[in-house]
């Protein structure tokens, strides 16, 4: 979803990533500010000051978007930063469901477990086959989750739900239910692409060398 978002805004990043270029940092120490910035969000999550952490997710969200475009105007784009750009993706992921396991934890666990689970699903078969990063057909991308994840906790912050025999409803726990269940779909989704990659693969003789049948 995020990636998406870069294609269809490419022009625009560049020109915010060229105001943002002032900043005596460099493409790695930029990417690595949303790491800072999802730890100010999971205090604010911890003590459930949802609406502070929402702003601090969304801008360490904000750093994924722009910190590619941030490197390609200081020329700094390396093999190296596409590599640690994903490292720190996952990272504040963690930092943020670490947040809200002061009050959740095993929902965030969950959530978290999910995560990882729908994340290794797309770089494992390349242990298997040769294949690039291309668009898999999955929900609960990382740009699902934060998105799911923030509109949770704009509307616990505002919005209180009665119901009768006084059960007040909990919208964080709500929230962090759908994603997990959301983004296990999307791990089932990923694993049963992963063999229509393995089987096109295998037809035609294209499996790593080690795996090849002699």
């Amino acid at each position: 979803m995020l990636g998406k978002i870069r294609s269809n805004t490419k022009s625009a990043l560049i020109k915010i990533a060229k105001v943002l270029s002032i900043l005596p940092l460099s493409a790695n120490q930029f990417t690595f500010t949303a790491v800072i910035l999802s730890g100010v969000a999971a205090y604010f999550l911890a003590n459930e000051k949802y609406i502070f952490g929402v702003l601090f997710v969304v801008l360490a969200s904000l750093i994924d978007l722009l910190d590619g475009s941030f490197a390609y105007v200081k020329n700094q784009k390396s093999p190296f930063g596409n590599y640690f750009d994903a490292i720190i993706d996952k990272v504040v992921e963690v930092i943020i469901y670490f947040g809200l396991a002061f009050n959740y934890p095993i929902l965030a666990f969950i959530c978290l477990a999910t995560t990882m689970l729908v994340s290794y699903a797309k770089p494992r078969v390349a242990l298997v086959i040769e294949t690039d990063n291309h668009d898999w057909p999955a929900i609960g991308e990382r740009g699902d989750r934060l998105c799911l994840l923030v509109l949770g906790l704009i509307i616990a912050e505002f919005v209180h739900i009665d119901c009768i025999y006084t059960y007040n409803f909990d919208i964080v726990q709500i929230s962090l239910c759908i994603i997990a269940v959301v983004t296990f779909i999307g791990f089932i989704q990923r694993i049963f692409y992963a063999k229509k990659l393995i089987k096109k693969a295998q037809e035609e003789g294209k499996l790593l060398s080690y795996l090849k049948l002699k």
